[in-house]
């Protein structure tokens, strides 16, 4: 008989502490949001470079530099859609066009056109395809700098 009110006096406190933690969670306060009323913060929710750069980052690995670079970019449009944000990239070429007019650049230029490679490598800098070419490939859109009030 003791030992059945122990496990009850046990069940009813565990069941307090959850209903104690499902209160106070249900009380707390949502994440704050970004302020987009500040001049510095205008255009926030429409592209966040940050996140789209780390979802660049973190994309998978694929089978060449040109594939590796694909995935990269459709990660970052993907993440767009996801946060009903604005992608970095007008358009992109269908993958397979993608692929077959990246596979045309020099080499050390595909292992640049890898956003990890080209973060690490200064010398990807220099190594960048011709405007025409990359259009071919990609559109970025344009980045708009807004300027402070009182700036020129």
């Amino acid at each position: 008989m003791n030992k059945k009110w122990v496990v009850l006096a046990g069940a009813v406190v565990i069941a307090g502490a959850v209903a104690v933690l499902v209160w106070v969670k249900s009380r707390s306060p949502e994440h704050a949001k970004a302020d987009t009323t500040s001049v510095r913060a205008t255009g926030i929710d429409q592209a966040d470079s940050s996140v789209s750069l780390r979802t660049m980052l973190a994309a998978p690995e694929g089978a060449s530099p040109c594939e590796t670079a694909f995935n990269a970019i459709d990660a970052e449009q993907s993440a767009a859609r996801l946060h009903r944000g604005k992608s970095m990239f007008k358009w992109v070429a269908p993958k397979a066009e993608f692929l077959a007019r990246c596979g045309e650049l020099p080499a050390n230029v595909q292992e640049c056109m890898m956003p990890r490679y080209r973060r690490d490598h200064d010398n990807c800098t220099l190594a960048r395809p011709p405007d025409a070419v990359l259009q071919k490939m990609f559109i970025p859109e344009p980045v708009v700098e807004e300027k402070l009030p009182g700036e020129e």
